[in-house]
């Protein structure tokens, strides 16, 4: 697999790092924005990721597919809104679970990941204040745990998912640093609260 330049894995986790602090403290007053930004960055891993993996692994398909992805990405937030509240929820739903199910076979963590995000898709369109806060919170203290992993460790979210024999998930985020993020992400929520009364 092609090496990044070196610059490009500081600049990304920098961003992932600035986008995580708004979106942690200042989720609810910014939620489009963030949905916007959130759904880019999802698209945009996606496409990048499988044009990277699929394509030639030149540099022009996967910031083709990270541009496509982006574009889908905020096209679909702005479009289906609801969808898209529904959508950050199951994304914190799953980027949450995957550190405590990353140890069961494959098909069990699709089968909890995936009745987790449908309840977490279901309760975020019916209480949709709370949840934005909440979730809002909770996405942003996971990509700033992220970013600090990085910027202490180089620990990449681009091997998250890697295989051995198999395809697995696997999240390198340990309990306790998933303990943090969950952490920040409650005082976050509770900024969020008090800053919105």
């Amino acid at each position: 697999m092609q090496d990044y330049p070196e610059y490009f894995l500081p600049l990304v986790y920098g961003i992932v790092g600035l986008v995580g602090l708004i979106s942690c403290f200042f989720g609810y007053r910014l939620f489009k924005l963030v949905i916007i930004l959130v759904m880019a960055i999802a698209g945009a891993v996606l496409l990048g990721g499988l044009a990277f993996t699929y394509g030639d692994s030149s540099i022009i398909w996967t910031v083709g597919g990270f541009t496509l992805g982006a574009v889908l990405g905020g096209i679909l937030a702005l479009s289906f809104y609801s969808l898209a509240v529904a959508t950050l929820a199951a994304l914190f739903v799953a980027t949450s679970l995957l550190p405590w199910v990353q140890d069961f076979e494959l098909w069990t963590q699709w089968t909890i990941l995936g009745i987790a995000c449908l309840i977490a898709a279901l309760i975020a369109t019916a209480i949709s204040k709370i949840m934005i806060q909440l979730a809002s919170a909770m996405l942003g203290a996971l990509l700033l745990v992220h970013s600090f992993l990085f910027f202490r460790s180089g620990q990449s979210i681009h091997r998250l998912v890697e295989g051995t024999d198999d395809w697995v998930l696997h999240l390198n985020l340990d309990g306790g640093m998933a303990l943090i993020a969950l952490g920040v992400g409650l005082l976050g929520f509770l900024f969020q609260r008090w800053s919105t009364r």
